[in-house]
């Protein structure tokens, strides 16, 4: 596969790699106030799958070790945390936030300590989530990388995948 090279020439040698499978996971919480199902607070153990594609610098475009630990970075970030929309929380002080919204079942309102809680720009869907690890990792790839995709599992059998 060739391509234009991070300096602009022609038939750069473009390839892509893969990471992903059990040892990089996550766990969280969330809620999706407007469905139906998930509209309550509730929990998923996701899986993650990341492939890049770039310009092969030095015989490789980024070595595994690298991509996964960057990857897990990320991924750390996020385990065992409430993942929420920023648009449904309130600091608080003293450490902590308040989470508020309307659900299954009415009002919801938790005061959350803020170290557990990891805010997204979106509801934090599945796709959402995906996308947002996608721009992380994009912002914080080397520059011969051209394309990042993230596909994150939401428990067995149900997956998106956002690719930058």
């Amino acid at each position: 596969m060739y391509g234009i090279s991070i300096s602009g020439q022609p038939n750069a040698r473009l390839k892509k790699l893969e990471v992903g499978g059990p040892a990089i996971n996550f766990d969280y919480a969330h809620f999706l106030p407007n469905s139906p199902k998930c509209g309550v607070l509730h929990g998923h153990s996701s899986m993650v799958k990341v492939v890049v594609e770039g310009e092969v610098v030095e015989d490789m475009v980024i070595e595994f070790g690298e991509l996964k630990k960057t990857v897990k970075k990320i991924i750390d970030e996020m385990d065992h945390k409430l993942i929420v929309c920023s648009k449904y929380v309130m600091d608080v002080g003293g450490g902590a936030v308040k989470v508020v919204f309307d659900g299954i079942g009415g009002h919801y309102e938790m005061l959350i300590p803020r170290s557990s809680v990891y805010l997204i720009e979106q509801d934090s869907t599945v796709e959402n989530i995906s996308e947002h690890i996608a721009n992380r990792l994009k912002q914080m790839m080397p520059r011969n990388i051209h394309k990042v995709s993230v596909r994150m599992s939401e428990g067995f059998g149900k997956s998106a995948t956002s690719t930058l």
